[in-house]
């Protein structure tokens, strides 16, 4: 069967128009293949590029039943899905769970009870490289072992990256950014930038991009580290960069997402209202971008807002694109339409699939194989309580 990305390659702009905002004229859906094939969820935003879009994946359209509960903690990432495991990020730990039975198969720092651990870990080849307590480690993920170390002198906020070829890990600690051999953890070269790096995201071309908390942005070569250009942003930022087609979408915090063009140049901004902290999916020539109280679509070519949806509560609730179905939480676990449903901005008529109340607050998000993951609290003040839930189609 073709996949999504080789039809929408092919077939015609009125055709692709159905599924919800075309990418341009030629109805060539750009994101889709910086996405990939993964219909798991191996690293931050799903890809190396962090669409977070899974384009030839399925996921529930009609509602929802639980697999499993798990108290976990607070959560301090989103949930890493690969193979048969699943990865939660909670502050003082990383657990490895069994997607099956939600059971933990094992941990990264069992004995820790220090809030250090802010970045999910990236999976690749049978290998979770996990970076916190001023360490980035690899660690056997049928097993648990730890394969080699690498320490730092500074925490990480960032999620690692895979390189391009598989052999390389890129990670960022503290206000330096430091590629490491996957197989040894060997530095490669390192290099210090301004201010603490909040994310680093891969490009289908030669640079990879780097986003700092003084609100750089960075187009650096993976293999030297050297700079292509460099784009300062008028405030902090706290949004790990996502990148399609050629361009780089990073949120800041004077409540604009913007969009750089190939050599860095601001091509749009638009007033979002917060700072897109989770993350930003891009999909099928829409970004959709969580502001805090409501998420956003907005042209990914002009910057011009589609549509929005206000999810209730604020927080880190950031969206997930599985083939035409956006999710995103908030008060409750929403399943959107990529359109938005029918009507203008400010007022629309059946923008949902389906709603879902699965817990007080539903955060971050991650899709993998059919299934949703969610980090969900139930219940308030000293009474609240965190897991992480699978939650299969209805």
């Amino acid at each position: 069967m073709p996949s999504r990305r080789s039809l929408l390659a092919t077939i015609g702009t009125a055709s692709v128009a159905g599924l919800g905002g075309c990418s341009s004229n030629s109805g060539y859906d750009r994101a889709a293949k910086d996405a990939g094939d993964a219909t798991d969820w191996p690293t931050a935003g799903h890809d190396r590029q962090h669409t977070r879009y899974i384009p030839d994946g399925t996921g529930p359209r009609s509602g929802v039943t639980e697999r499993w509960r798990v108290e976990t903690g607070r959560h301090t990432a989103e949930p890493i899905v690969a193979g048969e495991t699943a990865f939660v990020t909670v502050s003082h730990d990383v657990l490895a769970l069994d997607i099956e039975t939600g059971e933990e198969r094992w941990s990264v720092a069992p004995e820790n009870r220090v809030a250090v651990y802010w970045a999910p870990p990236a999976v690749h080849d049978g290998t979770a490289y996990v970076a916190g307590d001023r360490m980035v480690r690899a660690f056997d993920v049928e097993t648990g072992e730890q394969r080699w170390v690498h320490e730092s002198s500074r925490h990480t906020t960032a999620p690692p990256i895979v390189s391009g070829s598989g052999t390389s890990l890129l990670v960022g600690t503290g206000e330096t950014i430091v590629r490491l051999d996957g197989e040894t953890g060997a530095v490669e070269w390192e290099r210090r930038l301004f201010g603490q790096i909040q994310g680093i995201a891969g490009t289908q071309s030669v640079p990879f991009v780097v986003a700092t908390e003084a609100g750089d942005v960075y187009a650096l070569s993976p293999s030297t580290g050297d700079g292509f250009w460099r784009t300062a942003l008028p405030d902090y930022c706290q949004c790990g960069p996502t990148t399609v087609g050629g361009r780089t979408f990073v949120g800041c915090f004077d409540g604009n997402l913007y969009a750089l063009g190939r050599r860095g140049q601001i091509e749009w901004t638009t007033e979002i209202g917060g700072f897109a902290k989770g993350g930003i999916g891009v999909a099928d020539g829409t970004v959709y971008v969580d502001g805090g109280r409501t998420l956003h679509a907005l042209s990914a070519d002009s910057g011009e807002k589609r549509w929005h949806v206000d999810v209730g509560t604020t927080g880190d609730h950031p969206p997930v694109i599985v083939g035409d179905t956006v999710y995103t939480g908030g008060d409750r676990l929403r399943a959107l339409k990529p359109d938005g449903g029918i009507g203008t901005d400010g007022f629309r008529v059946e923008p949902a699939r389906f709603t879902a109340e699965v817990g007080t607050h539903v955060g971050q998000l991650s899709a993998a194989n059919g299934s949703l993951y969610a980090a969900v609290s139930q219940g308030r003040g000293d009474e609240q309580r965190t897991s992480l839930v699978r939650l299969d189609p209805a």
